[in-house]
């Protein structure tokens, strides 16, 4: 990481990579000195960092950031002190690089046509039709960000049987991977373009 940070907020992507957005280099509580306005990219497959584009309000303690189920994701808040020049009511949406080709037009998406069941146990296997070819599906917990702390995030890749352009997955059946509540499911294609995310809730 090219950026020293504390109340920063770090989000996982379809693909696996991980944004880190905000933050500061040296933490005050309600203060936005030393804020670091550049967020990085993790890409755990090759272990490094890559800057990205810059936001343009900073997001120090109390701000937050979350995965949006069309695969952008929304950084927002910070201060929360009253009437201090620090508070921003307000977000900003990141669009990574998987939704745009390499000539910075937008890239099409895959779309998921129908799911087999949108509430399941775990252990369950989902059959997914989609409009074309794709070649991965990842799950995403429904984040719930604090001070810093997504205790709700996290990602299960799901390796896919195909059938022609209909799919089937299957949930974990640890309950420790596969928590019980609401997920996003994302397919991929070949590209790594995601499609706009299914809801499924998963019981225990």
């Amino acid at each position: 990481m090219a950026y020293a940070r504390a109340f920063h907020n770090s989000v996982v992507m379809p693909d696996g990579k991980v944004l880190v957005v905000g933050g500061q280099s040296y933490p005050v509580p309600f203060s936005d000195n030393t804020a670091t306005n550049i967020p990085e990219l993790f890409n755990p497959a090759t272990s490094s960092f890559t800057s990205v584009n810059p936001i343009s309000v900073p997001r120090t303690y109390h701000s937050w950031a979350l995965l949006l189920p069309d695969a952008t994701i929304i950084s927002g808040g910070g201060g929360l002190c009253g009437a201090c020049a620090t508070n921003h009511p307000n977000a900003q949406i990141y669009s990574p690089a998987y939704l745009f080709k390499a000539d910075g037009s937008k890239a099409t998406r895959p779309f998921i046509n129908s799911v087999s069941a949108t509430s399941v146990v775990i252990g369950s296997k989902i059959t997914v039709t989609m409009n074309r070819a794709v070649q991965s599906f990842s799950l995403v917990r429904f984040g719930s960000g604090t001070h810093s702390v997504n205790t709700d995030q996290r990602r299960v890749p799901l390796t896919p049987t195909a059938s022609g352009l209909t799919y089937t997955v299957t949930v974990p059946s640890d309950p420790g991977v596969a928590l019980a509540g609401s997920w996003m499911l994302f397919a991929m294609d070949a590209a790594g373009v995601p499609s706009v995310a299914k809801t499924i809730i998963i019981r225990a």
